[in-house]
């Protein structure tokens, strides 16, 4: 018929033994899970902040740069056409009205 071999009951110290094993290999587990995940929030982290900041230095700012350099160029341009005109304003109050002066001396109509 069906006969089984039949396995001798461990011992003591075979059951302490395989215990034992387990135990290292559930720590060394439970340390490599640990490693990963402080591993894995590191590369986020590189991925999320680093990384565009490195973006903005090597590609962005040279164009952000100059586009400062000319806003500031263009704001000074309308500091001298706004002083500018306010020299011409001041010019024109120093100027007498000629259309008064012609009626003065009698010759505009």
């Amino acid at each position: 018929m069906n006969e089984q071999k039949q396995r001798p009951e461990p011992t003591l110290e075979e059951v302490y033994k395989l215990a034992k094993e387990n135990n290292k290999i559930l720590h060394a587990m439970r340390r490599d899970a640990f490693v990963g995940g402080v591993l894995k929030f590191v590369f986020w982290i590189v991925l999320f902040v680093l990384l565009p900041y490195i973006a903005y230095v090597v590609y962005l700012q040279p164009y952000i740069t100059t586009l400062q350099g000319a806003y500031d160029n263009l704001n000074e341009k309308a500091d001298t056409l706004s002083g500018a005109a306010k020299d011409l304003e001041e010019i024109k109050s120093k100027i007498p009205d000629v259309g008064s002066l012609l009626n003065q001396f009698g010759g505009g109509n």
